[in-house]
């Protein structure tokens, strides 16, 4: 009987131990990147860029790594988010000091992202692009969701077109002028067009607890 009791007290999982679950320490080097990307971002382009690609990556790397061990975790998602949100705030930012006649619109890209993330996870008890958060929403929102090719180009090109307007301040391609613009361009505007109708969804759904909460 202690024997069992030693081993279910030795398989307690600790705060310290989620804050260092492989997929979370992915995370701080994103964070890291991130912010070293914003720091070189005015004495070398070519450096900002690779920092944030490797920021970009590990967005990718820490779902998988997150899974094969079984480490999934609300911080894990949390960080997740966040960063994603910051880092591409932050090189909007960049991008309207290079491209000061577009300032506002990148403004408005920056005020929109944060407003329909935050609703949208606010709005909902379980993971925000789960099934069963989505249960209840917008049908062009579940089946933007729901298909992962179109939900990869969105975000995959949304970035890639910021990265290639940041990169052809500095360096003259038409192949990536071409990419930027036929390429990538769509997936930014379609992913700004399901931002404003997550938004609106999400906003109704509060709406509508706050409703059920008044009338129970």
């Amino acid at each position: 009987l202690k024997s069992q009791v030693m081993t279910k007290t030795e398989k307690k999982i600790t705060s310290k131990d989620v804050l260092l679950y492989y997929p979370n320490i992915v995370g701080y080097i994103r964070v890291i990147s991130m912010l070293a990307s914003f720091c070189v971002s005015k004495i070398s382009w070519k450096i900002s860029i690779l920092l944030y690609l490797l920021g970009f990556v590990g967005d990718v790397v820490d779902g998988y790594v997150a899974r094969a061990f079984n480490q999934c975790s609300k911080f894990g998602g949390i960080l997740d988010m966040v960063t994603d949100r910051v880092s591409t705030c932050g090189l909007l930012v960049i991008l309207s000091n290079i491209y000061p006649g577009f300032s506002l619109y990148f403004i408005m890209l920056i005020v929109l992202d944060i407003a329909s993330h935050w609703f949208h996870v606010m709005s909902v008890n379980a993971h925000h692009k789960s099934k069963e958060a989505l249960q209840h929403r917008n049908p062009i929102l579940q089946w933007y969701y729901s298909v992962y090719v179109l939900f990869g180009y969105c975000c995959v090109g949304t970035e890639v077109f910021y990265i290639l307007l940041y990169v052809r301040a500095n360096y003259d391609s038409i192949l990536l002028e071409k990419i930027c613009f036929y390429g990538c361009l769509p997936a930014c505007i379609l992913k700004q067009v399901v931002n404003v109708i997550q938004l609106l969804s999400a906003a109704e759904a509060i709406a509508e607890s706050d409703c059920n909460d008044k009338n129970n």
